[in-house]
């Protein structure tokens, strides 16, 4: 009797990896791909893109030096023009902060999981947990970031530069760049309007996102550099989470039974 053996890919049925159909949830190797890739973007950068972010750098910290203290300043003053200007646009921000950046996300998730499964769109459910993805991977990177910077909070009072950079004090007035819950919203809006590829998705979604970070500045919690970076990185993994290609990526099981082999074949 021949005994069972597992087939490599080469041997598998002859069927495109381009035309097998999508699962209902992204695979375990396409998360650990995404967690790979972010985890080795700083080390993986071009000599362009050590200028580029060397560049990006020194803008930071001019717009650090120039605006962040009159921003934060126009938007706390209680009948200032900025903040009554800027009111309508941090609404759906402070619905968020009530909600919390990761219920929202848990939310918003459960809500493409179970339209997903009802009508029978595989795409909403595969989303549903890219969501979630992108965000844990972004509350991990803004947690360290926020070690490494350990910069202190606008309500402290001691200014843009005041912190005590690489120390990971994990207390609240020191954890002010970048923002997370930005970096969530963003992570979320990206995912959101990379899947869709629709205007009426995207819109919305950076709408709110955007709508967040003014809420953050306006409650006193970040500079306005806190926000920007937060967004970025947000954005960036996102994307990054977004544009794993599933089709290619998901595990498929085919039986191989002939007169001379019995056996499973495994294609990923």
């Amino acid at each position: 009797m021949p005994c069972a053996q597992a087939q490599p890919t080469s041997s598998a049925p002859s069927a495109s990896l381009d035309q097998r159909p999508d699962g209902w949830v992204p695979s375990f190797r396409s998360m650990g791909r995404n967690a790979l890739t972010i985890a080795e973007a700083p080390f993986a950068l071009s000599r362009s893109e050590q200028l580029l972010t060397l560049g990006a750098s020194g803008v930071m910290l001019s717009v650090m030096s120039t605006l962040d203290r009159p921003v934060y300043r126009r938007l706390q003053e209680p009948s200032g023009p900025a903040r009554a200007t800027t009111a309508g646009l941090a609404t759906p921000g402070q619905w968020y902060d009530r909600i919390g950046p990761d219920r929202a996300a848990l939310g918003t998730a459960g809500l493409l999981a179970a339209s997903g499964l009802v009508l029978g769109r595989r795409s909403w459910t595969r989303t549903s947990v890219r969501v979630l993805e992108a965000v844990a991977y972004t509350k991990v990177v803004t947690g360290v970031a926020k070690g490494l910077a350990s910069r202190s909070r606008p309500f402290v009072g001691d200014g843009p530069f005041a912190g005590a950079p690489g120390t990971f004090d994990g207390a609240h007035p020191q954890t002010s760049m970048p923002s997370g819950h930005t970096a969530r919203a963003f992570a979320i809006a990206s995912v959101l309007a990379h899947q869709a590829n629709r205007w009426y998705v995207s819109v919305p979604a950076y709408g709110l996102a955007a709508s967040v970070g003014a809420e953050r500045i306006r409650s006193g919690d970040h500079w306005l550099t806190d926000v920007a970076v937060g967004g970025a990185l947000g954005y960036a993994i996102g994307r990054v989470v977004a544009s794993s290609s599933s089709a290619s990526q998901d595990v498929t099981y085919t039986p191989i039974l002939s007169t001379d082999r019995v056996g499973l074949s495994v294609q990923f």
